[in-house]
């Protein structure tokens, strides 16, 4: 079997956006590759037929992002747009040429069928002749009005409006139903009746967005509209039951600040609510279980027939549960969820594992309705327990492939981002790249990791010790317990909070041979002004501000230690990365540069913070043939 190498990503099949026919006989979903040649990724919309276990492409279309299955079980998918017009095309089962069904003068972004021969629509306006040659004339300076004023993946936020509404499909007619330009549509739902949509709104304080939002329920046959939870809650998500209650997720941020684990809730349409999930389901919503071999987002709630459906990541798995209508709870899959459909009698999903990337399963049979599996060969995972400030904690360590037990290896520190997300055993493509070449890689999941309550995750002002010791008892017990890793001939390194900590270590111990950290922060008192999330996370991790306790921010900051470094550390940033901005790896590397030891960086140009996860293929292949050069230099 061929080695996992480097430009192995190009050749791996992405799916994701998982939908069943109302007949539930079909699926779809969306298959994304990397293309080299163009240095993109094409996203392809395929029916499955569940009966003949069989795949259809439906359309030639490399940009497909948004689809439905109509009242009739006829798919619905924008296939183009122009200056002009959306166009949504419409292709029946026999799987003939599509034909248009319906053009939209906007820019569609989210499309619904209510199924009395109306959809629901959010969309922009399209820029007028006039707007885009104003755009053209202005397009050497930027006016910033708002906070947050650029946003990771988007750039500067401009005043282009969204707005929900009301097609025809008879006429093909839009009614307006509401325009967003001084908030933000965050969620919404229509109700069963289709007369009432809920919304979830974020506000701002003088343009300075706030991190609770409202609710508002508006009825759509008089065009009024009422909050009935004013700033409370963050909101993950919302629907409608069949009584017109509203099911939501949300946090009020008291125990664990931003970062805290969300609850289920129930309300009416006058804001009484009640909490539905029990005091002690303390877990984390979405699957935040790192991956480099995943693409676009995944379904994290869904409402169907009187059940609530989520995803949870809980002890190193992304599992869905279900809560039925007398708030029972019931774990419905375990292993790791990336996306699911929901059908009378079965469930249907997307499920990943350490072989194997996003499959297609069902849960009746456990069935793998097609497989994916990786075809080169694979590093073995091993899992061992360890204690550190008072927890158990879950380490693993990935052998290289051929392992030989009476032989050494150069080992690596790998240190995930977040701090909420997670390590699992499920694939890690950059892994196997170095165990595919005589590395052992090692990685743990820390205090302020996710999946396993909020206690556990809370780590606000004390970034930098609790989690510290824990990756050093970590990497004490796996060298203990690992005779083969070559403690002479170790490197740590890790992307965002991994890139903090990675920083973080090099500045506080000499015990690693070379380091390499990415999209990093270093410096809390100079990220809270620049960072989309900056003006907020900074003073709720760090417990402190600039303004009034610049100590203990600057405290808590690699960069205040950085003259202590000796390590020879490379970096590894994106120009276009507004979550951990450029200068902050600048700042780590002139430090260290400063100080005689060898660095040196690699800046990608119009790259943002997914870098490492979807970035451009060139950029990706690139990063890795550039990390894995420094730690061969140093390790080898």
């Amino acid at each position: 079997m061929e080695k996992t190498k480097i430009n192995d990503i190009l050749t791996y099949d992405f799916y994701s956006s998982l939908e069943i026919s109302n007949d539930e006989k079909y699926l779809a979903f969306l298959k994304t590759n990397a293309d080299l040649d163009e240095n993109k990724y094409n996203s392809y919309l395929y029916l499955f037929d569940i009966e003949k276990n069989k795949k259809y492409k439906v359309s030639d279309n490399k940009n497909i992002g948004i689809f439905i299955f109509d009242e009739d079980d006829n798919l619905i998918y924008k296939e183009k747009s122009d200056d002009k017009f959306d166009y949504f095309y419409k292709k029946d089962r026999s799987m003939g040429v599509g034909s248009l069904e319906f053009k939209i003068d906007k820019n569609v972004s989210y499309i619904k069928d209510l199924k009395n021969g109306y959809y629901l629509i959010k969309a922009s306006d399209k820029l007028s002749e006039d707007e885009k040659k104003k755009q053209k004339e202005n397009s050497f300076y930027k006016e910033v009005t708002k906070l947050p004023f650029w946003f990771n993946g988007t750039g500067y936020i401009d005043n282009q409006k969204q707005s929900l509404y009301l097609f025809k499909k008879e006429d093909k007619s839009l009614q307006k139903i509401r325009d967003f330009e001084n908030d933000s549509l965050n969620a919404f739902a229509i109700n069963k009746n289709t007369n009432k949509l809920a919304l979830v709104l974020g506000k701002n304080d003088n343009k300075v967005s706030r991190l609770k939002d409202d609710l508002i329920i508006l009825d759509l046959e008089n065009k009024e509209e009422k909050i009935i939870i004013e700033n409370e809650f963050s909101y993950y998500d919302l629907f409608f039951n069949d009584k017109d209650e509203i099911i939501f997720v949300a946090s009020d941020m008291k125990k664990g600040g931003i970062n805290e684990d969300a609850f289920i809730y129930k309300g009416n349409l006058s804001g009484e609510y009640k909490k539905i999930s029990p005091d002690d389901f303390d877990k984390s919503f979405g699957n935040s279980i790192g991956s480099d071999a995943r693409y676009e987002a995944y379904r994290t709630f869904f409402y169907k027939n009187n059940k609530f459906y989520f995803v949870v990541t809980e002890k190193e798995e992304s599992k869905l549960y279900s809560l039925d209508e007398n708030e029972n709870i019931k774990l419905e899959i375990s292993g790791c969820v990336e996306d699911f459909a929901i059908a009378n009698d079965n469930i249907y999903y997307f499920a990943m594992t350490e072989d194997r990337i996003s499959h297609l399963k069902e849960k009746k049979n456990g069935k793998i309705l097609f497989d994916n599996k990786i075809n080169s060969s694979l590093g073995k995972i091993e899992e061992f327990f360890y204690e550190s400030n008072g927890d158990k904690i879950r380490g693993f360590v990935l052998l290289p492939v051929d392992f030989d037990k009476n032989k050494k290896y150069p080992t690596i520190l790998s240190i995930h981002g977040g701090p909420k997300t997670e390590f699992s055993n499920i694939f890690h493509h950059e892994h196997q790249v170095f165990a595919n070449d005589g590395y052992i890689i090692i990685y743990t999941n820390p205090h302020g990791s996710s999946g396993n309550g909020v206690k556990y995750s809370d780590i606000r002002g004390r970034y930098g010790t609790i989690d510290y010791e824990d990756l050093m008892n970590f990497t004490d017990l796996a060298i203990k317990k690992y005779p083969q890793i070559d403690e002479n001939n170790m490197g740590v390194y890790g992307g965002s909070y991994g890139g903090f900590m990675t920083n973080w270590i090099v500045s506080h111990t000499n015990r690693f041979k070379a380091a390499n950290s990415q999209r990093s922060i270093s410096n809390w008192t100079s990220f809270y002004g620049v960072s989309d999330i900056g003006y907020y996370f900074a003073p709720d991790q760090t417990g402190a501000n600039p303004w009034d306790n610049l100590e203990k921010m600057w405290e808590q900051s690699p960069i205040k230690h950085a003259k202590n470094v000796k390590t020879p550390t490379m970096f590894i940033h994106s120009d276009e990365d507004y979550r951990c901005p450029l200068e902050q790896g600048l700042q780590m590397y002139t430090r260290i540069k400063e100080n005689g030891i060898d660095t040196k960086m690699y800046i990608f140009h119009g790259e943002n913070h997914e870098l490492s996860r979807s970035g451009k293929p060139k950029a990706r292949i690139k990063r890795i043939e550039k990390i894995k050069e420094w730690f061969d230099g140093y390790l080898k």
